[in-house]
């Protein structure tokens, strides 16, 4: 299952795969509206931040990368898949603004959810010039489940697709909503959520953590 919430779209089953006991089956594909303003509006913000216990993800050479390694300063933690359009559609633009941040930051981690193995991630970042964005995966998406926070997620889908909000539920998104994009400030903890494709730029990445992350 994923999420387009677009203007338009919310629920993307129809734009992605859907998971129902066990069973995956491919779905028509749609047409993806663009995304959301990279914006703290477009943020469901945490009451109080969410410290995260010891949590890792893979990277291509099937090494635990902590999450811990990234703290230090505010930086987006992006969960994606190979099985999503949306992601899909997204993910070059997401690049590009890493790219666009540099070595300066702030960083956009970026990590590859259920069903999505290294290789069809690298398959994936190969065919569409992804040169910039980390290679991580999260196999059994343990991680996005672990980091989601339900209240800030729906909070997000209110402000940005509210008339969605009444056939959402928290934990089907939690465990199937992408793309979702956490930002994180520089003690470790989750501080706010947003689940859909964004519009990405530079400046909304500097000026979303500015603004809700310190």
């Amino acid at each position: 299952m994923s999420f387009s919430l677009s203007r338009r779209h919310v629920l993307s089953g129809a734009a992605g795969l859907f998971v129902a006991g066990g069973i995956a089956r491919a779905a028509t594909p749609e047409v993806v509206a663009e995304g959301t303003p990279f914006a703290p509006h477009s943020f469901g913000v945490l009451s109080v931040p969410k410290s995260l216990p010891p949590l890792s993800v893979k990277d291509e050479q099937g090494n635990d990368v902590p999450l811990s390694r990234f703290y230090g300063k505010p930086f987006v933690l992006h969960f994606w898949a190979t099985w999503c359009p949306p992601c899909i559609k997204e993910l070059p633009s997401v690049n590009a603004t890493a790219k666009a941040l540099g070595q300066a930051g702030p960083q956009i981690v970026t990590v590859a959810v259920r069903g999505s193995t290294v290789a069809k991630v690298r398959a994936f970042y190969n065919a569409h010039g992804i040169d910039t964005l980390p290679l991580f995966v999260d196999p059994m998406s343990s991680v996005m489940m672990e980091t989601a926070d339900n209240t800030a997620m729906m909070a997000s889908l209110k402000q940005t697709n509210p008339e969605e909000v009444t056939t959402q539920k928290g934990d089907s998104m939690s465990l199937h909503g992408v793309p979702r994009s956490l930002l994180l400030n520089a003690k470790g903890q989750v501080v706010a959520e947003s689940i859909g494709n964004l519009d990405w730029s530079a400046d909304g990445v500097r000026h979303t953590l500015e603004a809700l992350a310190g």
